[in-house]
């Protein structure tokens, strides 16, 4: 003999495949997700990178074109002159006895 289902036994039922389907669903989507955003952060991470090295190179450029051997030589084309002249130094903090 059947026992008969209560309206009860039948809604808990379908509530329980619900949210079975919709745990099912979301971890799905959330893992998805979290795959994308794992990918998007690595593209970024590159693109620092290679922004960082570009800095870097733009830095080693710019200390080679300000050095005292190329400015000199660009005022020797130019017709300028460097005399050196005397220098003078000053020590600040040290007490004389």
């Amino acid at each position: 003999m059947k026992k008969k289902e209560t309206k009860f036994t039948k809604f808990a039922r379908k509530m329980l495949i619900g949210i079975f389907a919709i745990f099912i669903v979301g971890f799905v989507l959330l893992n998805s997700l979290e795959s994308s955003i794992s990918i998007d952060s690595q593209n970024i991470e590159k693109e620092i990178v290679t922004i960082e090295s570009d800095i870097d190179g733009l830095n080693m450029k710019k200390q080679e074109l300000a050095s005292f051997s190329r400015i000199s030589s660009i005022a020797t084309e130019k017709g300028y002159t460097y005399q050196q002249g005397s220098s003078t130094a000053a020590v600040v903090g040290v007490q004389r006895d």
